[in-house]
């Protein structure tokens, strides 16, 4: 039976929050692990109310990036590569991307600024990634980046 999942602000996931990193030459990039490791404890899940994995299933492992390109200038992305899955048929067909100086205002992913998206719709072992430039301006003491990934899940 098709069923419409998300995941990604209080009701359907969380955000990360990060200083940006360093202006370098070549330029420096924060990332979660990658490859990921079994059992990452980065993973997209679907179907997970309250935030709680045994409510859903895992969908694949996330890669959270932040790149610096300038001392104004950052460009954040999200990816999820998608697990084979024995009980369901997994289509992710959208998703949306916070990234920004400022903290989140809503959690309503779709009121998050378009992200540049590859690879939808994604089927299982595929990556769908989203970018997007790092929003708001830089504070001058202690920057913070925030993120938030949102994906749309199909599960047949």
């Amino acid at each position: 039976m098709p069923g419409r999942y998300h995941l990604g602000g209080p009701s359907w996931g969380g955000y990360f929050t990060i200083p940006p990193p360093p202006v370098t030459s070549p330029s420096t990039t924060y990332t979660t692990i990658t490859p990921l490791p079994a059992n990452t404890p980065v993973f997209g899940c679907a179907g997970c109310a309250k935030n709680d994995p045994r409510r859903g299933y895992d969908v694949g492992g996330i890669v959270l990036q932040v790149r610096a390109v300038s001392s104004t200038s950052y460009v954040a992305s999200c990816a999820m590569s998608i697990i084979n899955n024995d009980n369901k048929t997994i289509v992710v067909d959208s998703g949306h991307l916070y990234s920004s100086f400022a903290p989140l205002s809503s959690f309503a992913p779709g009121s998050f600024p378009t992200a540049n998206i590859t690879g939808l719709p994604g089927a299982e072992s595929t990556t769908v990634t989203m970018s997007q430039k790092v929003g708001g301006t830089k504070p001058s003491s202690n920057p913070l980046v925030y993120l938030a990934c949102h994906f749309t899940v199909n599960a047949c």
